[in-house]
């Protein structure tokens, strides 16, 4: 009954039209959000994908699940999108981390931080704002608090000095600019597979950033992106 009702419904998103339309409650094995339909199918593969990718590399892992708002006073002009800043600014406070800690002890964890983001903006809202999964070896990272002003994790204080970097905002500042999703992170041991309820739960959650709704176009500029690899 549901697929026979979706016949009738457009196929191609008809703001972009390389966009293929997702409205079954499944996929590829993992549930869905009904009421967030439809999805982009394209952008259901780049997370499924980049969940694997994360689940191979790295056994244990920790997903991070946020949202970041932009200021009162906006984010001073730049070339580079406000993502790709953030994500290369975590990647460098990573990696920065890992060699410090190599000189003190005989062995550390390597940490490769995959993510997805999707841009969306209401019509009632001035600027866009974003929603994030981040990707992080669980022997790293163990775990984020609610990712408010007074959450001291490690992994937090690093998002959180990114983006304040980006918006050029001070650390002092009142403007609850990070926000953590509930629940704000899941630990996941892979392999990545649809049997796994742990896995399940992660996916349906995530998929959120996979709905057309609210969806930002911008010429140049895609509204939902992965890491490369």
């Amino acid at each position: 009954m549901i697929k026979e009702q979706n016949m009738n419904l457009p196929t191609r998103n008809p703001m972009n039209h390389n966009h293929k339309l997702y409205y079954d409650s499944w996929y590829r094995g993992f549930p869905l959000w009904p009421q967030h339909a439809p999805y982009i199918e394209e952008n259901l593969s780049r997370l499924y994908d980049t969940m694997e990718r994360a689940l191979k590399e790295h056994k244990r892992t920790l997903a991070v699940r946020f949202d970041l708002k932009v200021p009162v006073a906006g984010i001073p002009l730049h070339p580079v999108p406000p993502m790709e800043r953030l994500f290369k600014a975590v990647n460098r406070k990573i990696r920065a981390k890992y060699k410090k800690e190599l000189k003190l002890k005989p062995y550390v964890h390597q940490c490769t931080v995959r993510y997805a983001q999707k841009t969306e903006q209401r019509v009632e809202s001035p600027y866009e704002h974003y929603h994030v999964v981040l990707f992080v070896n669980n022997d790293v990272f163990r775990q984020v608090g609610h990712m408010g002003p007074d959450d001291d994790s490690e992994l937090t204080k690093i998002i959180r000095s990114s983006w304040f970097s980006i918006a050029n905002v001070s650390e002092n500042t009142t403007e609850c600019l990070i926000h953590g999703s509930t629940p704000s992170f899941r630990r996941l041991k892979g392999p990545f597979n649809s049997t796994n309820p742990d896995m399940i739960d992660a996916f349906r959650h995530f998929s959120y950033l996979c709905k057309e709704d609210s969806t930002l176009y911008r010429r140049g500029r895609p509204a939902f992106t992965t890491s490369r690899k």
